[in-house]
């Protein structure tokens, strides 16, 4: 098996584009296994990049379960020499890690500032409260302090007392359980609402879930959870596993139903996640929540030449047609008063017996009956007339909009034809004349 002096000198070849010194190298270490070897053998003679090289190697390796460190050895080798490096050259938080030789320690993986800065930056330089999950020996709260600004307020949270100790009473660390909804609501309540809570504390599965179904709905507006190495998710010591259904990154996914609420009858549109999750972010090992009290998604209509005439004509016709239905709706209601008035009181005489009298009354209620049954009737067909002109309306619009549009092509061709830019000067003679 490789060691790390061993794959420190490869590595050290492949950056110096000598791949025949690292197979040299390779071809004397006795304590690598023969498949392990043909496979890396097979990277180095590839003729990639020292770039692609290095990663090839690492993967290999990762392949073959060699310890972590090792492989990390030829991912960082491989991002140094290519130059997504400088791509980080100006974000502050990694210039910050950089230069942090003598203060609190600091363990990040480097593809998190981009993250990071992209998600926080609006935050900078206002009075944000800022909650740490998992301080360690201090170093992410004085970070977060030089990146947010004097006005941020930075609370930790830790369940190592050695993280007290660490911050030198700089900061406030509370010590507690983040798997303890009442320990975190306690935060929230003692120092919250916070604009940002960074969860880099024991990612196991049960603590980044409760955290995040505790935290979140007391979030400030415009605020956002961040839950760092989530790659735990894949992990079983953890409480992860590949395709885990209580994994965090699991529970995570879900989210993206609630986004969608609105758009299937079987999804809670009633849950906090569904009214105030504003996105949900993934990155490697990290994601970003956002919390945005939201309003129902419509759909609208824009552009065109609608803005000529037709939004007049639309609307004119819209107040017509509403006002011409409410006029027949009230006259259909008056008359079915008067039918069912009527057909009561024919159910009375019918009850009465059949005396001269009644069945003379209920004759004339018949008849009145019979007319008002027939008003009903010419009252449902005016309603139905009004419909269709609306529809009718509706079609002379569209042939409206249809005429607009085949003008404006017109126009358009026209402006671009060859006998439109030679008459261009006299037509320009003629405008000079006309306002002589």
């Amino acid at each position: 098996m490789l060691d790390r002096t061993t794959i420190a000198r490869i590595l050290y070849s492949v950056s110096r584009d000598d791949p025949a010194h690292a197979l040299q190298i390779l071809g004397e270490t006795d304590a690598v296994p023969e498949s392990q070897r043909a496979r890396l053998t097979d990277v180095l003679e590839s003729g990639d990049t020292a770039v692609e090289t290095a990663r090839r190697l690492g993967d290999a390796l990762a392949d073959e379960g060699v310890e972590k460190d090792i492989v990390n050895e030829c991912y960082r080798a491989a991002f140094y020499l290519g130059d997504r490096w400088a791509d980080l050259a100006e974000n502050p938080l990694y210039a910050y890690f950089l230069a942090n030789r003598a203060g609190g320690v600091l363990h990040k993986w480097p593809h998190y500032f981009p993250i990071y800065h992209r998600h926080l930056e609006r935050y900078r330089g206002r009075p944000v409260r800022v909650l740490e999950i998992g301080v360690y020996r201090g170093g992410g709260l004085t970070m977060w302090q030089r990146y947010f600004g004097k006005d941020a307020v930075i609370i930790g949270a830790d369940i190592d007392e050695a993280a007290v100790r660490a911050t030198e009473g700089r900061f406030v660390v509370e010590l507690g359980d983040q798997a303890d909804p009442s320990f975190l609501r306690g935060l929230h309540e003692k120092y919250g609402p916070f604009d940002v809570v960074i969860d880099d504390g024991g990612h196991t599965m049960e603590q980044q879930i409760v955290t995040a179904e505790t935290l979140f709905p007391l979030l400030a507006d415009d605020g956002l959870l961040i839950v760092e190495d989530t790659h735990t998710s894949y992990w079983p010591a953890f409480g992860g596993g590949l395709h885990e259904p209580t994994s965090f990154l699991a529970w995570a996914r879900a989210r993206v139903d609630d986004l969608n609420s609105q758009h299937h009858q079987d999804l809670d549109r009633s849950s906090v996640w569904s009214r105030q999750l504003g996105g949900v972010h993934f990155y490697d090992s990290v994601v970003v929540f956002d919390r945005e009290p939201r309003f129902r998604a419509f759909d609208e209509v824009a552009g065109g030449s609608s803005y000529i005439l037709a939004d007049q004509v639309s609307e004119r016709i819209a107040v017509e047609s509403a006002a011409e239905r409410e006029r027949v709706r009230e006259e259909l209601a008056s008359v079915r008063e008067q039918s069912a008035r009527l057909t009561a009181q024919l159910a009375r005489v019918d009850a009465d017996g059949s005396a001269e009298a009644l069945v003379a009354e209920r004759h004339e209620l018949e008849e009145s009956l019979r007319r008002a049954r027939g008003e009903r009737a010419d009252m449902q067909s005016r309603l139905t007339s009004a419909d269709r002109r609306d529809q009718e309306h509706a079609a002379a619009l569209d042939a409206l909009h249809a005429r607009l549009a085949a003008s404006e092509e017109r126009l358009r061709l026209l402006e671009g034809s060859v006998s439109w830019k030679v008459t261009g000067p006299l037509r320009a003679v003629r405008r000079t004349v006309r306002h002589g």
